[in-house]
């Protein structure tokens, strides 16, 4: 229900192009715009977000007053299957040190990228979900080889939103209400049938793991087994 929500504000917002949801007093390019859910806790700053019809896209945090690219978030936009995605509100820290980007898709996310911001400046920037996808991918396919081809084989084709074939929703924190710190943990959840169609191979695995003050990312814990509980499933 969440999700959904969510979907809907950010694709009214986004095509038609309201002022309702967008921050005001905005010095960015043409053809983007800064949601008001993607603000710091003191407005200073901001992700800026593509119209739909934005050739080349990309989401940059920002400094609001001034348009000052701090960074640009290295991650798919979303915006090259737009019916599917949306932006959802940004998790910051309260004193604007850490930004958590999110854009909801279909069966995961198509970007969840931790930033760490010091003295003005992104001191590091972390891609979770890739990060979490190769992870799981990397553990999955050591724990179960002929299995991990058998159903690799039977999803080909899928799209790169599926790496290897497969379904993986990464997620950030205990709970998407709160703020993010460090050490934050990750959850992955893998599975190869995301529908439960019979005549297909069922491989499912589950990952856990921390990012660290560095943005390093460790695994604690990979378990493989019954298809696990992911949220956006």
């Amino acid at each position: 229900m969440f999700r959904a929500t969510i979907f809907l504000l950010a694709v009214i917002f986004a095509a038609l192009g309201t002022p309702n949801g967008a921050a005001a007093g905005q010095n960015v390019p043409a053809g983007y715009k800064i949601l008001d859910i993607t603000l710091s806790p003191d407005h200073r700053y901001g992700v800026t977000v593509p119209d739909l019809d934005t050739p080349n896209p990309q989401n940059s945090l920002v400094e609001v007053e001034t348009g000052r690219v701090l960074a640009v978030i290295q991650a798919d936009t979303g915006y090259e299957h737009a019916n599917r995605n949306a932006v959802l509100p940004s998790r910051w820290a309260k004193d604007d040190s850490l930004l958590l980007w999110e854009v909801d898709g279909r069966w995961s996310d198509t970007a969840l990228v931790l930033l760490k911001l010091q003295n003005g400046a992104v001191a590091w920037q972390l891609d979770l979900l890739k990060t979490g996808q190769q992870a799981i991918l990397a553990l999955t396919k050591r724990a179960a080889p002929k299995k991990y081809q058998v159903a690799k084989e039977e999803n080909r084709g899928s799209g790169s939103a599926y790496p290897d074939g497969f379904t993986i929703d990464v997620v950030a924190g205990a709970d998407k209400n709160q703020a993010p710190s460090l050490p934050l943990k990750i959850h992955a959840y893998l599975t190869s049938n995301p529908k439960a169609i019979e005549s297909l191979t069922n491989l499912d695995s589950r990952l856990e793991a921390v990012v660290d003050k560095d943005g390093k990312f460790r695994v604690t814990n990979f378990h493989l087994g019954t298809r696990p509980p992911a949220p956006g499933w």
